[in-house]
C-alpha cells in the first residue's frame, strides 16, 4: 500500500497578486526559498492570445501593442494573470487568468470543436477506472478538454516496466499511478480539476466514484472490478468505455439507451447469471477472458502470448503505440457522446497496423 498523498500533491497552488491572502502567500513562498525557478511569459500569452481575437493585429505590431496596454490598464503586471505554484516541481508559472488561459489553450481546436460545444464539454464530468491504458485516455481527454473533470481510479504505483506504455518520467517511479497522471494534466492545464481514488475501485467507494459521472471507462484489470463498473452502470444508466491494445478494440456500451441494446451487459454477452459469478470471481479464468475480449477474433500474437502468461511473460503485452491511439479512439467516442451525436452500442476494431497491410498488399 503507498503513503498517504495530500491534495497537493498533484493540485497546483492559484495565486491572484491583487488579492491580499494570495500576495501574502507569494511573498511567503518567495522568502522560503522553496520557489527554485520562475518561469513569466504571461506577455507571449497576452499577446498569442490577442492575436487569435483579432487576427488583423499580427501584422500590425503598433496596434498589438496598444491592445496590450488596454489590457494591462496600468496595472502591476505581477497583478496581471494567475501564478501558478507547483510544488513538487518547485516552480512557479505566470498564466493569462482561467477563462482567458482555456481560451486560448484550445484555440485550435476550433472549428472541430465549435465554442458551443466547448461550453457543453465543460459540463461533463469522465471516470477512469485503471491508470496504464486509461492514463493515455485521460491525457487525451485532458488536452482537448473534451470534459470539464476528470475522476481516477487507481491503487498501483508506477514501476520501471510500466514506462513501456505510461508516458513520463523516471523521477515518478514508485509513485501511485493516479498522482503521476494528475500532475501530468496539471502541467498542461492549471485549471483543469482531476479527483483520485488511490484505493481503486473498490466495493466500497463504488457509489461514490460513480456518482455525477456522465461516462466511466473501464481500463482496469481486475475481472471483478470490470464485472461491477458494469453493473453499477446500467442501474445508473451510464455509457461505458472499453479500449484494449490488441487490434484496436474499442467497446461503446450505451446503458444510457436501454432501450436500444441488447439484454444484458458487454452487447449482450454476459447474462445476469454469469454477471453474478463476476462480480465474485477471484481472479482471471480462460472463459471469464474470452466473454470481455472474444479470443476468436484476438490477434495470432495476443493469443499466442496468453499461453505464455505466467511461464515467461508476467502480464499481457502492450505497446505504446497501441495504448496511445486506444485512448485517442476512446477519447473521440467520449466526445460524441457527451455531445449527443451518434455512437451506438458497439465493439469495434480500429487495428492501424492491419489496414497498413492491407494497403500494401
Amino acid at each position: 500500500m503507498h503513503a498517504t498523498y495530500p491534495l497537493s500533491s498533484w493540485t497546483p497552488e492559484l495565486l491572484e497578486l491583487s488579492q491580499s491572502p494570495d500576495r501574502l502567500r507569494w511573498d511567503e513562498l518567495r522568502a522560503s526559498g522553496e520557489v527554485r525557478e520562475v518561469c513569466d511569459t504571461l506577455e507571449d500569452q497576452l499577446m498569442e492570445l490577442l492575436v487569435t481575437r483579432k487576427p488583423s493585429l499580427k501584422q500590425n505590431p503598433a496596434a498589438l501593442a496598444g491592445e496590450v496596454e488596454a489590457y494591462i490598464h496600468g496595472r502591476d503586471w505581477e497583478q496581471c494573470g494567475i501564478w501558478v505554484w507547483y510544488p513538487w516541481r518547485q516552480t512557479m508559472v505566470h498564466v493569462l487568468d482561467r477563462e482567458a488561459f482555456i481560451e486560448l489553450r484550445t484555440n485550435r481546436n476550433r472549428n472541430r470543436i465549435t465554442r458551443e460545444e466547448q461550453a457543453v464539454l465543460n459540463q461533463k464530468t469522465v471516470g477512469i477506472v485503471g491508470l496504464s491504458v486509461g492514463s493515455s485516455y485521460a491525457l487525451a481527454l485532458a488536452m482537448e478538454r473534451s470534459c470539464g473533470k476528470l475522476r481516477l481510479a487507481d491503487f498501483d504505483t508506477l514501476q520501471l516496466s510500466n514506462m513501456n506504455r505510461i508516458r513520463t518520467g523516471i523521477f515518478s517511479l514508485g509513485m501511485p499511478k493516479g498522482v503521476v497522471t494528475a500532475r501530468e494534466i496539471a502541467e498542461i492545464d492549471p485549471f483543469f480539476p482531476v479527483e483520485l481514488h488511490l484505493n481503486g475501485f473498490i466495493e466500497e467507494e463504488s457509489s461514490e466514484f460513480l456518482d455525477g459521472l456522465d461516462i466511466v471507462c473501464d481500463a482496469c484489470d481486475e475481472v471483478s472490478a470490470k464485472a461491477r463498473i458494469r453493473k453499477e452502470a446500467k442501474e445508473r444508466r451510464l455509457p461505458v468505455i472499453m479500449e484494449t491494445s490488441d487490434r484496436g478494440m474499442l467497446d461503446v456500451e450505451r446503458y444510457d439507451m436501454p432501450e436500444s441494446i441488447p439484454a444484458g451487459y458487454l452487447h449482450g454477452r454476459i447474462d445476469e447469471e454469469t454477471m453474478g459469478q463476476l462480480l465474485n470471481a477471484p481472479g482471471w479464468e480462460p472463459a471469464h477472458l474470452d466473454l470481455f475480449v472474444d479470443l476468436a477474433q484476438a490477434s495470432e500474437r495476443g493469443v499466442s502470448s496468453l499461453q505464455e502468461v505466467g511461464q515467461t511473460l508476467v502480464g499481457w503485452p502492450q505497446l505504446y503505440s497501441d495504448v496511445a491511439s486506444g485512448g485517442a479512439f476512446a477519447a473521440q467516442a467520449t466526445r460524441k457522446i457527451l455531445l449527443g451525436e451518434s455512437m451506438p452500442d458497439a465493439r469495434l476494431y480500429l487495428a492501424l497496423d492491419e489496414q497498413l497491410t492491407e494497403s500494401v498488399n
